[in-house]
């Protein structure tokens, strides 16, 4: 737990000159303020907590940092951050702010589930600053923010689970390459046996090589990690991605046609590169598209028309998607 220095009086130009300003005066004075700024104010801060939350893989600083950005989205004094543990219990993980308090000093704290689907992930605990009590509206904010917070840290508890299991890649938790043809295989045949349509995506980061170079392998493959949590995040919990070595993922897509896959390829590369990955900023990517039956019914078929696409994608200038067959680029 870490504790914060007892904040002064904070100033105001008004007609009579400076006066001092309590916190329990501040609180009334953002009372005022119009729910739709105070919306955006808590949104922005909110997803810069997720960012900050995906790219602490590995940085105990990303964690606080994330917990700084909630302080800031609800005006509170705390926050506390519990987490799935391995024995499956809920665990204290990180805390910011003032939770060391006096005899007498009584303040509104509350304390939500983090939840991904119906499996509970963490809590997150919110202390109030004195003298405020929290608004409805504020109530309804910390309910989204739970559902959006429980949501990427279930994927990065899962994802840090899976890294040490069979068929599973080391680095991000996806499957590997072989787990993922033996998934298609299955998925191929389900789709020709019932005609449904099926499709595949395959990703590369660009210019990954060049940033291996420059930051060195141990921060490469902690932007592999950042950037397997924000793709999951990204997809349905019925899609299947996978790394197939180096820079490169593979997106399994079931009954989506080349229009609905295209759609989420752009979807995943805009993702991306609105992530602002830890030490590194941004980040592009480039994607191929395959559909069966259209590009191939058999697996090898699909994963090569995809391949091919993606080569187009590449040699048209990167950061954009192309679709097997007419190679067509958005």
């Amino acid at each position: 737990m870490e504790r914060d220095r007892p904040r002064a009086p904070r100033e105001r130009r008004g007609d009579d000159g400076l006066h001092a300003v309590t916190d329990g005066a501040a609180v009334r004075e953002r009372a005022a303020v119009p729910s739709g700024l105070e919306r955006r104010r808590v949104s922005r801060s909110l997803w810069q907590a997720c960012e900050a939350l995906l790219s602490s893989v590995g940085d105990s600083r990303a964690v606080r940092r994330s917990l700084d950005q909630l302080r800031s989205a609800f005006d509170c004094d705390g926050v506390a951050l519990y987490a799935l543990g391995p024995g499956g219990a809920i665990e204290p993980w990180c805390a910011r702010g003032l939770w060391r308090g006096t005899p007498g000093d009584l303040r509104d704290c509350i304390s939500v589930p983090l939840l991904r689907g119906s499996e509970r992930v963490g809590t997150l605990d919110l202390r109030a600053r004195h003298g405020a009590r929290w608004r409805p509206e504020q109530l309804g904010l910390v309910r989204t923010a739970a559902g959006t917070l429980g949501a990427a840290l279930g994927a990065r508890l899962e994802l840090d689970r899976l890294r040490h299991q069979p068929g599973r890649d080391a680095v991000t938790g996806f499957p590997d390459a072989r787990a993922f043809h033996a998934r298609l295989t299955e998925e191929a045949a389900r789709a020709h046996r019932h005609g449904v349509a099926l499709a595949v995506v395959q990703i590369d980061l660009d210019h990954f090589a060049a940033l291996n170079s420059r930051y060195g392998r141990e921060v490469g493959d902690r932007a592999l990690a950042e950037a397997a949590l924000v793709l999951k995040l990204a997809l349905r919990e019925s899609d299947v991605i996978a790394r197939l070595g180096g820079d490169g993922f593979a997106v399994l897509l079931p009954e989506a046609d080349s229009a609905v896959a295209r759609r989420c390829a752009e979807r995943l590369c805009r993702t991306l590169e609105d992530h602002d990955f830890s030490r590194i900023g941004r980040l592009t990517a480039s994607a191929g598209v395959a559909a069966s039956p259209r590009d191939g019914v058999d697996p090898g078929e699909l994963m090569h028309a995809a391949d091919s696409a993606l080569g187009v994608a590449k040699k048209s200038g990167r950061r954009r998607v192309a679709c097997a067959a007419a190679a067509n680029t958005h």
